[in-house]
Order: C-alpha cells, then sequence, then structure tokens
C-alpha cells in the first residue's frame, strides 16, 4: 500500500520554486543531466538541422543560462505589475539572472492600480480602451480593472511601435530550468510549421470561419505558462520525458496570462475585435477567452510543458511573501 501511495505521489506533486527557478515533473531528466534532456532535441535548433551551414544566427550564448543574452527574435519583454510589490520585482531579476536573460528589452508597466483604474479622471480613457457597456463595474472588477488594462495597454503598444514578436509576462512568473533554450526550440519549430511567422502578412478575414485546428492561416498567441494543471490532452503528461508539443486552442484559450507571446499581427487581431462590438468587463484571461472565440483570425496554441508557472500556485520553498499578497489592490 506505501508503495502505491508513493508512486501515485509522484505524479501528483505540484512544481515547486527554489532559488528562482520552476522545478516539475519534467525537469527531472534536465536536473540529471545537467542540460536540457533528450526529448527536447525533435524540436532542433538550426546548427542541429545543418551543423555544416553558416548558422551565425544563434551562438551558445543565446542559449545558455550561464551567458547573459536578449531572447532570440522576441524584442520586448513586458511584465505586468504593481509599483508596491518590490520584493517581486527584486525576485524577478533573480530569476532572470539564474536563465541568463538581459533586463536590457525588459519593460516595466505599473501604471495601473485599483485607485487609478476607477477614479473619475481615467473613466472614459478605461471604457474606450475596453470598449465596455455603460455600466459600473462591481467592487471584484473594479479589483481587477488594472492587470486587464496593462494587457491591453500593451497590446497597443505592440501595434504602435510594430514589434514583430513579444513576451508578456505577469509578475510572480518563474521560469522552468534551461527556459531560454527551450523557447529558442520551440520558436524555430512554430516558425518552420508556420505557426509562427515573422515580418510576414497579417491572417485576413475570410469568406467562412476559420478551423478551431488552424495552424498557419492565422494570428497567434503561444500560451507558455499554465495554471491549475492544463495540459493539451494528446501531451503524455504521465510520462517525465514525454515528448514536447505544440498544440491549437481556439475554444480553450488561456492558460491564465503570467507567460504568453504575441505577434504584431496578433496584437491587431485582438484590438480588432475589442472594437468590434460592446464589452462586459472580463479579467485577462476570460477576455482572452471570449475575445479569440469571435475572432475569424487569432488562434491559441499551447505549449506543453509549460515553460513557466506561476508562484502563488506552486510549492514556494523560498517561502517568499510576496507570493502571499493579494495584487492589484
Amino acid at each position: 500500500m506505501d508503495f502505491i501511495w508513493t508512486w501515485k505521489r509522484l505524479f501528483i506533486d505540484p512544481p515547486y520554486h527554489q532559488d528562482g527557478i520552476a522545478y516539475d515533473y519534467y525537469s527531472k531528466n534536465d536536473l540529471k543531466q545537467l542540460k536540457t534532456s533528450y526529448q527536447w532535441k525533435i524540436w532542433p535548433l538550426p546548427q542541429e538541422v545543418d551543423p555544416f551551414a553558416n548558422n551565425s544566427s544563434i551562438t551558445n550564448n543565446e542559449t545558455s543560462p550561464f551567458a547573459m543574452s536578449k531572447l532570440l527574435f522576441i524584442d520586448v519583454i513586458y511584465i505586468m505589475t504593481n509599483s508596491r510589490l518590490t520584493e517581486r520585482h527584486d525576485h524577478l531579476k533573480k530569476v532572470f539572472h539564474r536563465q541568463g536573460i538581459s533586463m536590457e528589452s525588459v519593460k516595466w508597466r505599473m501604471k495601473w492600480n485599483q485607485t487609478t483604474c476607477n477614479s473619475n479622471s481615467t473613466h472614459s480613457y478605461v471604457y474606450k480602451q475596453l470598449n465596455l457597456k455603460d455600466k459600473p463595474l462591481d467592487q471584484e472588477q473594479q479589483r481587477r480593472c488594472a492587470i486587464t488594462l496593462e494587457h491591453v495597454d500593451v497590446w497597443h503598444e505592440i501595434i504602435e511601435q510594430k514589434l514583430q514578436l513579444a513576451l508578456i509576462l505577469e509578475d510572480d512568473v518563474i521560469f522552468v530550468p534551461f527556459f531560454k533554450e527551450k523557447l529558442t526550440r520551440m520558436i524555430y519549430t512554430a516558425i518552420r510549421s508556420r505557426a509562427l511567422r515573422i515580418n510576414e502578412t497579417c491572417a485576413k478575414m475570410k469568406d467562412k470561419r476559420m478551423a478551431d485546428n488552424e495552424w498557419i492561416n492565422q494570428n497567434p498567441m503561444i500560451v507558455i505558462g499554465t495554471c491549475f494543471n492544463f495540459h493539451d490532452r494528446y501531451f503524455q503528461k504521465h510520462l517525465s520525458d514525454a515528448p514536447p508539443l505544440l498544440s491549437t486552442h481556439k475554444r480553450e484559450v488561456s492558460r491564465c496570462t503570467h507567460a504568453y507571446l504575441l505577434t504584431l499581427c496578433s496584437a491587431q487581431a485582438l484590438i480588432n475585435q475589442i472594437q468590434e462590438q460592446k464589452n462586459d468587463f472580463l479579467p485577462s484571461d476570460f477576455m482572452q477567452n471570449y475575445l479569440f472565440r469571435l475572432s475569424p483570425t487569432l488562434q491559441s496554441f499551447w505549449m506543453d510543458p509549460p515553460l513557466a508557472y506561476q508562484g502563488n500556485q506552486i510549492n514556494d520553498t523560498d517561502k517568499l511573501e510576496t507570493f502571499k499578497v493579494q495584487t492589484y489592490k
């Protein structure tokens, strides 16, 4: 009986956070080998596809956690936060340093809080930006207004600055081991498979609605984080060496909004869809679900195993007080 209980426990223990890194069930082989485990090779880097080609576009620095560099292909990393959460800011700097990610391209977004988001002076801006129905927000909606508006403001900025690819994070995000290499492998694979197109024409509305599993003719969001143990049904989650998987999720879009990639095209499609109809206020993750289902071109891709977790949803062995704080109040 004890053996059965122990065996099952291996599968249900949550990920844990230690010293700025999220260790999950799928990190076991990484830790044994002290490098990205073998199953990630099915998503090859350019030099693994053709070792004799001139692959100057990627160096060891760009995938190594021991050398500081920007994230490949990503123009800007946005972090949604609140100015009072200084412990989270310090922790995130540690998270980035542990992964070898330069802070050079990071933009902190902390314009909004419950007071500024619900004041008379900003009422017109908030309702216009979210294209809200003319009715007051309830108390819970007022509390969530700030984080939602930070996300939408970022979508607008991606369009205004013509950013081809942005990584959008919330301030409780923690990455798995060898995050930089795994993200790079995923991006190259998404580009090869045409799920991700950079510096190309955006997908346009067709006469008929696109299929829920449309892979190519779409404007993508790639969700690299997870919450509540959500995985694609075809991901072999019972295997610690499960092969990585990208999957389409037109109907079940969001796995929370703490870690996702947007292109210029997908940001534009999100804003277009907001303006298509008057909206009820929804928190950022529910809003994504709502907008993607309505949009004729937006497609959500899930990354499994996930590359990021939320600090307040995993076992925090570092016992950070900041993950116990209710944010955006």
